[in-house]
């Protein structure tokens, strides 16, 4: 039986305020874990310094050590309310500190008397530096360290272990989260949307709940940037990106997000959407403002989906339902020509075009082997405008014009 690759405890080290803020650039902010600084409230912040010159203890601050670089995983927002404080950027709280206010006779670090100066500066940090721990580890570690705090999905989900983990923040540093949505990214709020269009595209309509977020990971850590459900996405968000072009306030919550997100996902499934931003960008804001207006029109319809939308239900009923009414409009309104759902040539389709085109490369001629892999047939009208998948619109390439001359270059 393999032996359990167990950790020593670590020790923690404590090193007086002035001594961090001595070494200031030695410890670095490891985004794959720590929120951006600034995200306390002013409130959260006097809190924290009240309690420093009172003399009670802190939670540990967390580093990891990799190489001569320490990396905060735990404390980012501790370290920087310290800052401020010390750089006068906010003052002490008549609520929590009005009688050490009254005793040090102010209240900003420059304004307090030296001896609360000395208390501050003085101050022993409780730091706890991990060494030799992988980056599994030190998410594990991040985890548990959480456990018991108020976490946002979007920062759990940042810790989970697996391949799929870096999928999701590759996809969450997408234009689509950062210029064309009205939600904004604050506590990885792009993670936890990148994890749900993941979700969805992997398992098909259903309820996206953290819960089944969560499971959804555990079950699927080694989905990554190679996959298709990965590609899949990315290609919505393509689309959406070139449709809207710029911020767009009508999608400035999760459902509509999603309502929007699933409506291109299921067109360039099934419909011929190349050229077709431009309706797809009138459709999404006029059918906003329909919903908004639903009560003034009467319509019965838009009055349900924008009670639906305004409740926000992660349950797959309402998902379903507002897709149904959104995509039904669209098809209504603009009746795009569908794909050829069997997109591959059949081996009867295959034999007739080799056969018809006398085993010759359409392209260059060469001489090709029926069977072989590098027999290609490709669509005469591209698949993606609705090239329907017949002998009729086949033609017999080698598989270097099929992949170099069609594909990269356009030519046939």
């Amino acid at each position: 039986m393999k032996k359990l690759d167990l950790k020593d405890p670590t020790g923690i080290q404590p090193n007086p305020i002035s001594w961090l803020l001595l070494h200031k650039d030695r410890y670095k902010i490891d985004e794959t874990y720590q929120r951006a600084p600034g995200i306390w409230t002013k409130s959260m912040e006097q809190y924290l310094i009240d309690t420093i010159l009172r003399g009670f203890p802190i939670p540990l601050i967390v580093v990891h050590e990799r190489g001569r670089k320490e990396y905060i995983v735990d404390g980012q927002q501790r370290i920087y309310t310290i800052k401020r404080f010390h750089n006068c950027e906010f003052e002490l709280s008549q609520k929590y500190s009005k009688d050490i206010i009254s005793e040090a006779g102010g209240s900003t670090y420059s304004t307090i008397s030296k001896e609360y100066q000395r208390r501050f500066d003085s101050y022993p940090l409780p730091i706890l530096t991990l060494r030799d721990y992988n980056d599994e580890e030190i998410r594990s570690t991040f985890r548990r360290l959480q456990s018991g705090k108020t976490l946002t999905p979007g920062e759990k989900l940042n810790a989970f272990p697996g391949e799929i983990v870096h999928a999701m923040r590759e996809l969450g540093s997408h234009k689509f989260f950062h210029d064309i949505i009205d939600m904004g990214v604050q506590r990885y709020k792009n993670y936890k949307l990148a994890a749900t269009f993941l979700m969805l595209e992997e398992n098909g309509m259903t309820s996206i709940s953290p819960e089944y977020i969560f499971e959804f990971f555990d079950d699927n850590v080694d989905l990554d940037s190679g996959s298709a459900t990965y590609r899949k996405v990315r290609r919505v968000m393509n689309y959406l990106t070139k449709t809207l072009k710029s911020r767009t306030g009508e999608l400035g919550t999760q459902a509509w997000v999603m309502s929007a997100y699933l409506l291109t996902s299921y067109l360039l499934d099934y419909y011929v959407m190349k050229g077709r931003h431009a309706d797809l960008r009138t459709f999404l804001i006029d059918f906003f403002s329909k919903v908004e207006n639903a009560e003034v029109s009467g319509i019965v319809e838009l009055i349900k989906f924008k009670q639906a939308i305004s409740r926000g239900t992660n349950n797959e009923e309402t998902i379903n339902f507002r897709h149904e009414i959104i995509a039904r409009r669209f098809l209504k309104k603009f009746n795009p020509p569908r794909l050829d759902e069997d997109r591959l040539f059949a081996n009867k389709e295959r034999l007739a075009i080799f056969r018809r085109d006398g085993g010759e490369c359409g392209m260059c001629h060469k001489k090709l082997v029926y069977g072989k892999a590098t027999t290609h047939y490709h669509h005469t009208t591209p698949y993606s405008v609705g090239g329907r998948t017949s002998t009729e619109n086949g033609v017999l390439l080698c598989k270097a014009c099929h992949l170099g001359k069609v594909h990269k270059e356009g030519k046939l």
